[in-house]
């Protein structure tokens, strides 16, 4: 739990110092870490067997929902990691973490999502259906779409979770998300930087004068988080995605409902700083002005195009959002968006332009995107290199070419997807 009345360090280093020590103490002591748990496979567990043969899953296994905390990968690695749905997740590596940091340039209490901070609002389908509407979107991406139905590597069908919610937090959007980081270094920068909405840019906070920043520290409890609570909250992961920024940032996604107030939660602590003219220079630099956390991409492009234009939705993104809220319709989403917010609604597809389609092509073939996303990748039990070498293989085979190249003919098969065939009845 965070008061605002945490010590204050001098700078922001001496914070990030002590911080870090206190991580690698609390690793030492941590049962967690000194004694993985043993998983084992649902099928084992045969009651009417007459032998009984229960063997654990190994640790440097696909199988094992636990190798982002115990692998021997790289720590800029994201380790490929199945999820409970059978999809994976590819999660910044938490081998020698136990917390998750997030910076502020001051102390805001209580501390909410961006999608809850007005007070005087307690509606908030204008923000939802942006939202919404990125997500139709996104799912337009060939590459969303390939990952979403998968491929197969050695012979295994391997579906990635696209964490769409995630990424329009991201992206401009307001969500009931809030933003945490494994990479502490990411933490410094937006505890150090303003942000000029009107320029989309960062600058360094040179007032010494300005009230003192924070750095959050929230010690991961395995047993718990990633894993939905009863009062709506939850810890996620977006990791590495298609689209850059989110694998930069080595995201994770802290799930608020309204009156949530992130500073009260109990695996949260922090320290205050005093801000220095140099030490945000500094950090500026490191990270060339921002963009190395946000570098440029389709994504980028296409919707700050839309954000020119707010006054007009699809009308799939009301459907997209029927799917939350049961109790309204179609005419009663469009009247209210109409009376609020003045938004009309609209009978067309969002979808990426032809010209955002090149943007991508031209990525996948002058900048390498396939190959710089899936070498930042870790795949546990691939010991032979075969599911990496087939991965990377992907844009070459016949079936898998219309996610990379321009111009080939094909249907999506919405029914092989997750997300896809969820919402096959809006999108097909």
């Amino acid at each position: 739990m965070v008061t605002g009345n945490e010590y204050i360090f001098e700078d922001i280093f001496q914070a990030r110092d002590y911080i870090l020590k206190i991580e690698q103490e609390k690793l030492k002591s941590d049962t967690f870490h000194q004694k993985p748990p043993l998983i084992f496979p649902i099928s084992d567990f045969n009651l009417f067997s007459e032998k009984l043969d229960i063997s654990p899953i190994p640790m440097d296994s696909l199988e094992n929902p636990n190798t982002a905390y115990f692998n021997c990968a790289e720590e800029s690695k994201f380790i490929m990691t199945r999820l409970m749905s059978g999809r994976y997740s590819l999660k910044p590596n938490l081998r020698k973490r136990k917390f998750l940091f997030r910076g502020e340039t001051e102390f805001h209490n209580p501390c909410k999502p961006n999608l809850f901070r007005d007070t005087k609002k307690s509606y908030f389908l204008d923000s939802m259906i942006y939202g919404d509407e990125m997500f139709c979107l996104i799912l337009s991406h060939p590459l969303v779409q390939l990952l979403d139905m998968g491929v197969m590597l050695n012979g295994e069908h391997i579906r990635f979770e696209m964490n769409l919610y995630g990424l329009i937090q991201h992206y401009y959007n307001k969500t009931a998300l809030i933003d945490l980081t494994s990479d502490i270094n990411v933490a410094l920068f937006f505890a150090t930087q303003q942000y000029d909405r009107g320029t989309d840019s960062y600058s360094p906070i040179i007032d010494e004068n300005h009230k003192v920043g924070v750095l959050y520290y929230y010690a991961i409890d395995y047993f718990k988080d990633f894993k939905p609570q009863l009062n709506g909250e939850q810890l996620s992961t977006i990791g590495l995605q298609v689209f850059p920024r989110s694998g930069e940032q080595k995201g994770f996604l802290y799930q608020c409902n309204k009156n949530t107030n992130f500073n009260e939660l109990p695996q949260l602590n922090a320290f205050q700083f005093k801000h220095n003219a140099d030490n945000a220079k500094k950090i500026y630099k490191q990270m060339d002005g921002g963009k190395v956390l946000f570098p440029h991409d389709v994504l980028q492009t296409c919707w700050g195009k839309k954000l020119r234009n707010k006054d007009l939705v699809s009308l799939d993104a009301i459907k997209i959002n029927l799917t939350r809220n049961k109790e309204e319709t179609i005419e009663s989403i469009r009247i209210k968006l109409k009376e609020y917010y003045n938004i009309e609604v609209g009978n067309y597809k969002p979808a990426l332009t032809a010209n955002e389609l090149q943007e991508y092509y031209e990525a996948v073939k002058n900048e390498c995107l396939w190959e710089n996303f899936c070498n930042q990748i870790h795949i546990p039990g691939d010991k032979s290199g075969k599911m990496m070498s087939d991965l990377l293989d992907v844009p070459n085979k016949p079936e898998y070419e219309w996610a990379f190249k321009e111009g080939i003919l094909h249907s999506v098969d919405y029914d092989k997807g997750f997300l896809l065939k969820k919402y096959k009845h809006i999108l097909a």
